[in-house]
């Protein structure tokens, strides 16, 4: 199961760099681009088509390039004649672009089965959820100590530390790359979360090593397919989709972003594209693109913007 948290902010952030300030002309001659690339219709590409019609009005020509599925890791499975998310399954209760995605489309919360929690140690159940609250939080504390109750302040702060982002949004504040945002959102702390362990900013916050290896470390690998050398910042991000506070959709998270792309009224183009041609001044840009049939498509355009999931964010303007 993997957390929707990753995709958050993607959307945040490509939101913003699309975007930008409204205030600010797309050209320096003042005049708005009428074509613009996105390549990618996941979260952040859909999200990203859909944030760009809201700014630009209905003028501009939106073509998204998806060579896969429309969905990206917002996926689903099909067994047994039922359909099982694949990909980013839960959503935290703070995306309120998700919140407010859901209701713009009119689509509904998936209802949640009650289950509990155990741990196990390969061997044995050493410690399993009960119908007492009390009971568990004593067991909780015989076993890790107030390791638990540390590594719950850590996220919560990190998550009230990331909650600002909705401000910057409000005010049309854009971000020129992703260090920009963390030291906006969080300063050099957040920054530094992305070069250090997590195992060793828990271990620095006063986490137990035990509390580490038995419950860190299998959200780490359910979540991410990691173990805690993982990056701090993805770390709290996977950390914060354990939680209790989480929903997704009826039918596939998937269909926010197929929703996103009709309400955008964009154009899907089913390829892949290979290649963006440098800009030369006074020169058309254009991006190059292999279909299904090993085509050759070429399109002059005024901005591209490329999203691949996390790895690379960028917004080129032609």
């Amino acid at each position: 199961m993997g957390a929707l948290q990753l995709p958050l902010v993607a959307v945040v952030l490509t939101a913003c760099a699309a975007v930008g300030n409204p205030e600010t002309p797309a050209h320096e001659d003042g005049a708005p681009p009428s074509r613009i690339a996105v390549v990618g219709a996941g979260i952040g590409g859909s999200a990203t088509a859909h944030f760009l019609r809201q700014h630009f009005g209905p003028e501009v020509q939106v073509d998204v390039f998806e060579k896969g599925e429309v969905g990206g890791r917002l996926a689903t499975v099909t067994v047994n004649h039922n359909e099982y998310e694949s990909g980013g399954s839960i959503i935290h209760s703070l995306n309120l672009h998700m919140q407010e995605f859901v209701k713009q489309l009119g689509l509904k919360y998936r209802r949640n089965v009650a289950g509990k929690t155990a741990v196990f140690n390969g061997e044995e159940v050493i410690l399993e959820e009960t119908d007492w609250y009390l009971l568990d939080l004593f067991r909780l504390w015989w076993r890790y100590g107030i390791s638990f109750i540390r590594l719950q302040m850590w996220v919560e702060e990190i998550m009230e530390k990331f909650m600002r982002i909705y401000k910057y949004q409000a005010h049309g504040y854009a971000f020129s790359s992703v260090e920009e945002l963390l030291d906006s959102l969080g300063g050099s702390g957040f920054i530094n979360m992305t070069r250090r362990p997590l195992s060793d900013s828990l271990l620095e916050l006063g986490v137990s090593q035990r509390f580490i290896d038995e419950v860190i470390a299998p959200v780490m690998r359910v979540n991410y397919g990691q173990n805690v050398s993982i990056p701090a910042f993805v770390g709290a991000v996977s950390l914060a989709g354990a939680q209790n506070n989480l929903w997704a959709v009826e039918g596939g998270n998937k269909h926010v972003c197929s929703g996103l792309l009709k309400m955008a009224i964009a154009n899907l183009l089913k390829a892949q594209v290979t290649s963006i041609s440098p800009v030369h001044s006074g020169t058309p840009p254009l991006i190059f693109s292999e279909d299904y049939f090993s085509l050759l498509i070429q399109f002059s355009l005024d901005l591209t913007i490329f999203l691949h999931g996390m790895e690379r964010i960028s917004l080129v303007e032609l």
